[in-house]
């Protein structure tokens, strides 16, 4: 009787342990069991480290230096022009078509220039539509006027992105580009506002040259004129997002009247679709064409860019 209660209870402790044992090797089972996909999200997760690029506390050299014209930005500008800029440690660069090499460049070509111009109104002596002209062409429609504050959240500095490509320009021109010069990497996205020069001509048109007009957007098409951003991704060679750009309308009018408004404060535009890309390319899309091509000028600042590499 006492040797068969001692074989019991040496089973019931051996059942007690072995089901422990078994429960902590259960507890692992959802883990182990996750999918390879997963898995390798997690990881990256864990390894990636996330930058956003403000462009503040850059030397002047960077910056459209000279008025909010942005002399510095041209070839005939008898000084140091602007140089081109990397942010460090992500490498991802910002500069003007052509930048870095022997030649001189232009702003016109297309690319990106940092800024800290924010003039919303005409200064003395100025008069007319200067406030929205190329001549302002450096300064984004936000903050308060001339204060050097329009950048995002009140900061101070942030780029200017201009160029396009239509079936009017196609054989010479190209988008602007910004791209890592080395590695690869997401940009998650960025930060958009209107210049002060495109927003203006938005709301009210105007004249340039000897033949072109642009019209106020909400005049566009029967009162449907519209002014998109979008964003197209690779690595190397190859497209991401199947070749699909991501976009964001900067103002949208339908019957006259705003389905978005033109973009005035500092709104978030989310690249993260475009995946593991080695450079993004962008082109400013809208409806307000004539002889040469896009009369809305072709403009946009952005700011705080987040990067994850």
């Amino acid at each position: 009787m006492k040797k068969t209660l001692f074989k019991t209870s040496i089973a019931a402790i051996l059942c007690i342990v072995v089901a422990a044992s078994c429960s902590k090797q259960n507890d692992l089972v959802p883990v182990q069991s996750q999918p390879a996909e997963t898995l390798k999200a997690n990881q990256k997760s864990l390894l990636s480290t996330t930058y956003t690029i403000t462009f503040e506390g850059l030397s002047r050299s960077y910056m459209a230096d000279t008025n909010s014209y942005g002399g510095n930005t041209y070839a005939a500008w008898g000084g140091t022009q602007i140089a081109p800029y990397t942010h460090s440690p992500s490498n991802l660069r910002f500069a003007i078509k052509g930048a870095g090499g022997t030649s001189r460049v232009n702003f016109w070509d297309g690319g990106f220039v940092i800024s800290d111009w924010n003039y919303k109104a005409n200064t003395p002596p100025d008069t007319s539509d200067w406030w929205y002209s190329y001549l302002n062409q450096c300064s984004v429609y936000s903050g308060t006027s001339g204060a050097k504050n329009g950048g995002y959240n009140g900061s101070s500095n942030f780029a200017v992105m201009f160029g396009y490509v239509d079936s009017y320009n196609s054989s010479y021109a190209t988008r602007p580009t910004m791209n890592f010069t080395s590695g690869s990497g997401t940009v998650e996205g960025m930060y958009v506002c209107l210049s002060s020069y495109t927003y203006g001509v938005i709301m009210n048109g105007n004249k340039f040259g000897s033949v072109g007009v642009a019209t106020p957007l909400k005049d566009v098409a029967g009162g449907a004129g519209y002014f998109k951003l979008l964003a197209y991704g690779y690595n190397g060679s190859t497209p991401t997002n199947s070749g699909t750009p991501v976009e964001i309308f900067l103002a949208k009018y339908n019957n006259h009247l705003p389905v978005v408004s033109p973009v005035t404060t500092w709104t978030y535009f989310d690249l993260s679709d475009l995946g593991t890309v080695t450079r993004v390319e962008f082109n400013l899309v809208g409806n307000d064409s004539g002889t040469y091509g896009l009369n809305t000028p072709a403009y946009v600042c952005i700011d705080n860019v987040k990067v994850t590499l």
